[in-house]
Formats: C-alpha cells, sequence, structure tokens
C-alpha cells in the first residue's frame, strides 16, 4: 500500500510536470521531465537485473529442539554477478510465535555472505517455515524485484523438560496389601545382583558361576521396581484446565508428562501414555530412543480440546495394566469419581501416583474455601486408597513439587 501510494505521488508530480512544460514551452522544465524520464527508467532497469546471479538457501540447524532452546537456521546468499549488490533483504515467513529475524546485506561481485539467525522457542507446538524471499530494489526506493526460493520447512518444538534426578516411582504391591520395595520371587529379566542362598529360595535362581567363585551357593536377585512399566494418563478434558498460553494448567500438566516419561525411559523401561484430547490417543508400552521422540511428538501437538471426563479414560485404561506396573495421572480434575476407580489397583498388584494440577490458580483466583476444600477432599480420596498424590499450583516448581522420591502423602 505504501508503495503504490508512493507511485501515484510520483505518477501526480510527473504529469504535472509535462503539463506544465508543454504550458509555458520553458526549457528547464522540459530538462525536468527529460531527466524524471531517464532516472525512472533507469531506477526500473536496475530493480529488474538486481537479483541476477543471485543464489540463497537456508537450513535449520536444530528442527527439533524443546521450550525455552534457541532455534538457529544458517542463511547463506550467493552473487555470482560481476557487480556488487548494494542490499540484497533475505527473510522468510513463518507460523512461529516470533518469527527468525530476517536481515538486509550487501554483497560484493562473486562473493559469498552467510550469517545465522536465532529466535528463543516460547511454545510447543508443529511449526512451518516458509521459503526464502529474497529482495532487492533501485536506490530511489521506486522499484522493487523479488524472488521465492527454496521450500518450507517443518520445525516440532517439544514441551519443555525439567530434571527430575531423584524421581522414583512409587513401590507397586505385588499382593492386596503389601509394598513391593522388597525383593520378589516372581521371574524376571532384569537381575539387580546376586546373595547367599537363603533356605526356601527357588533352585532356578540359583547363580552357578557365583557360587563356584565363592565356595557356596549364590542366587540372583530381581527388583519388581526396576522391571515396572509406567502408564501415564493425561487428562487434556477442557474443563479441568484454565490459563491461556504458557501460563496455563495444560502447558504445566504437558511438561509434568514430557518429563515423568523421559525421566523413566532414561532409566530403560517402557512407558505408556494415553492423552485424551479431541480424540483419545494411547502410546503402548515401548522403551528406547525411538519411543521418547514419538512421545515427545505427541506431547507438543495435544491441546486440553478433550471431552472425555477422567473416570471414563481410566476404566477404559485399567484392562491395559498389567501387574507390576505403576499408573501416573495427571489432572486437574477434582472429580472423586475417577479416583473410585482406582480402587482395585492394589488388589492387581498395580501402582498408582496422581499429580493434581491445581486449576483454579491458572485461572487467576485468589484460593477460597471452596477450592481450597476441593482440594482437599480429593487428597483425602486419594489417601483412602492409598494413592500417593502430589499437587502443583500456577508458580510452583515442578521439580520440588514431585521431584525426590516418593513419600507417602499426609
Amino acid at each position: 500500500m505504501a508503495m503504490l501510494s508512493r507511485h501515484l505521488r510520483l505518477l501526480f508530480v510527473i504529469t504535472a510536470l509535462v503539463v506544465a512544460a508543454f504550458s509555458t514551452g520553458i526549457n528547464f522544465l522540459f530538462f525536468l521531465v527529460y531527466l524524471a524520464a531517464a532516472l525512472l527508467v533507469g531506477a526500473w532497469l536496475y530493480a529488474r537485473r538486481g537479483l541476477r546471479g543471485v543464489r540463497a538457501t537456508y537450513r535449520v540447524v536444530n528442527p527439533r529442539a524443546h521450550v525455552g532452546e534457541v532455534l538457529q537456521a544458517i542463511y547463506r546468499i550467493d552473487n555470482a554477478d560481476r557487480f556488487a549488490k548494494p542490499w540484497v533483504e533475505v527473510a522468510n515467513e513463518s507460523t512461529l510465535p516470533v518469527n527468525l529475524p530476517g536481515r538486509v546485506v550487501g554483497i560484493p561481485g562473486r562473493s559469498t555472505r552467510q550469517w545465522m539467525s536465532k529466535v528463543t522457542l516460547t511454545r510447543r507446538g508443529s511449526y512451518r517455515l516458509g521459503a526464502l524471499r529474497v529482495r532487492t530494489g533501485d536506490p530511489f526506493g521506486l522499484f522493487s524485484s523479488e524472488m521465492t526460493i527454496g521450500h518450507a520447512s517443518n520445525v516440532v518444538v517439544f514441551p519443555e523438560v525439567v530434571s527430575l534426578r531423584d524421581w522414583r516411582l512409587p513401590p507397586s504391591p505385588i499382593d492386596g496389601n503389601a509394598p513391593a520395595r522388597r525383593r520378589f520371587e516372581a521371574a524376571t529379566p532384569l537381575v539387580t545382583g546376586v546373595r547367599p542362598y537363603n533356605h526356601g529360595d527357588a533352585i532356578n535362581r540359583i547363580h552357578w558361576l557365583s557360587s563356584a567363585r565363592h565356595g557356596e551357593l549364590h542366587v540372583k536377585e530381581f527388583d519388581l521396581e526396576q522391571a515396572a512399566d509406567l502408564w501415564i494418563v493425561l487428562d487434556l478434558d477442557r474443563a479441568v484446565h484454565a490459563g491461556v498460553g504458557n501460563d496455563s494448567s495444560v502447558e504445566t500438566a504437558v511438561t509434568i508428562a514430557a518429563s515423568i516419561a523421559l525421566r523413566i525411559l532414561a532409566d530403560n523401561r517402557s512407558v505408556a501414555m494415553t492423552a485424551s484430547a479431541r480424540r483419545i490417543l494411547v502410546h503402548q508400552p515401548d522403551r528406547g530412543q525411538r519411543v521418547e521422540q514419538k512421545m515427545l511428538h505427541l506431547l507438543a501437538n495435544v491441546q486440553a480440546d478433550g471431552s472425555h471426563p477422567l473416570a471414563e479414560v481410566v476404566g477404559a485404561t485399567m484392562p491395559q495394566l498389567r501387574r507390576g506396573m505403576t499408573l501416573c495421572i495427571i489432572t486437574g480434575s477434582t472429580d472423586r469419581a475417577w479416583v473410585r476407580s482406582l480402587s482395585v489397583l492394589r488388589r492387581r498388584g498395580v501402582a498408582a501416583l496422581a499429580i493434581v494440577v491445581d486449576r483454579d490458580s491458572y485461572a487467576g483466583l485468589e484460593p477460597g474455601p471452596e477450592s481450597r476444600a476441593q482440594l482437599a477432599a480429593i487428597g483425602h480420596a486419594l489417601s483412602e486408597y492409598g494413592i500417593e498424590h502430589r499437587f502443583v499450583g500456577r508458580g510452583d516448581n515442578i521439580a520440588d513439587a514431585i521431584g525426590g522420591r516418593m513419600r507417602a502423602s499426609a
């Protein structure tokens, strides 16, 4: 619009100058007409050939990054023409919350310019960087020449991951009322060590090499906790979340889910996830680097747009839980219906951990008696069924709120 307005003003001035020259016959006015015409033609030709011999590319250094990290892109522009290019503008649009900064550079003849653009990533999601747009023009700014080079590229911003170095899964019960922090008799492929034989130990647990080395019988030890899988249920019902942008309960819930999942995967354990977004997304138990990327991709794009009650989601997950597993529920719901559905877990030998995000604190509300009463009620209900739980509110340090070795909640 600004360019069009400038052209209209210029057309008006030239038209007035031509009319005045032919009306008065003054030689000086004719000289100005010819000069203006020569400048216009020269500026047009200069802009037209301004991008001759110019080639440009860009490459994203880290197309997979986390919130809080810096996205880096390397731009390169080559001038194969023997004439210098005094100014060339290079930029590309994107769907990122903040675009990568463009740059205006000058390039000598037959030379190359290269630089790196950076932008801090503030929001998780999948984004698109457009093709490179290169533009130049004449010194008077009357005409411009532009070209689009290359193809669009994709950038995935994973949720923030906090360090949970001391985080541990709660112990899994091996019967109706006994915790499984102790060693257990069931066979498992994960051997944690050997110890001297005790009366009653199974013969198939004898470690013959260690027995020969020590001159007495030694048996293999197995740890249920080390063999356990983790199943995360991420509640994305829109009714249980509040807040806007990064300062919202859903972002805190996703960060917690990502942090716990990566912490357990780092121990070479299997992790599964159910995310109750607009449609229920289920990732079956698996382990390894490939699973980590799949989990992060899932969590990068989910939103609090679901409508499935948590009790329904937990009920659908129950049949998939095996003995020795741990169920981790991350929610903002204070409806005790989903708590009652957890009552059968101990009898099935499944541990549970509930992380409740204080929705009201993210809604900007002062913690009133009703809000405190709801949190106290859900905490009491979880304690009644022996479910370990943590509360996380707006502004809390996540690592402090859920970190450390799990202890019984008061």
